[in-house]
């Protein structure tokens, strides 16, 4: 590496103080010193923190249940009812399911003894 004189060094500096700033692009100010940093980490850390905290929780409807599958321990045992509840993101999925009882209509046309036609619906209850 070659080194440079000082008095180059110097004229480098003083063209620095010139621009204003002291080593914006193009002139312009980099951001005030430690005050712009604190700011900008601090918008940083709460957007990160609020991506997690809503990345981490999860809404099982009215009529619904819930189980966790874990990549590391499988299917959960606990069952969740309907609400908001923890999880931890990317290890846990929440997989809900439906549990309201659906009706299920069966129609037949069918006929009678004395030749007559009739309609026969047979509805039946099932989760």
């Amino acid at each position: 590496m070659s080194r440079i004189p000082k008095d180059q060094m110097q004229k480098l500096q003083m063209m620095l103080k010139k621009t204003g700033s002291g080593g914006g692009f193009g002139g312009f100010p980099t951001g005030g010193g430690q005050g712009g940093g604190k700011f900008w980490g601090t918008v940083a850390l709460v957007g990160i923190g609020s991506y997690v905290v809503s990345d981490s929780l999860f809404n099982v409807d009215g009529g619904h249940r819930a189980i966790k599958y874990s990549r590391v321990g499988g299917v959960k045992k606990e069952i969740y009812s309907e609400g908001t509840h923890f999880r931890i993101p990317w290890f846990e999925t929440p997989v809900i399911y439906d549990v309201r009882a659906k009706p299920r209509n069966i129609a037949s046309l069918t006929g009678t003894k004395d030749l007559q036609m009739v309609n026969i619906t047979c509805r039946v209850l099932s989760r």
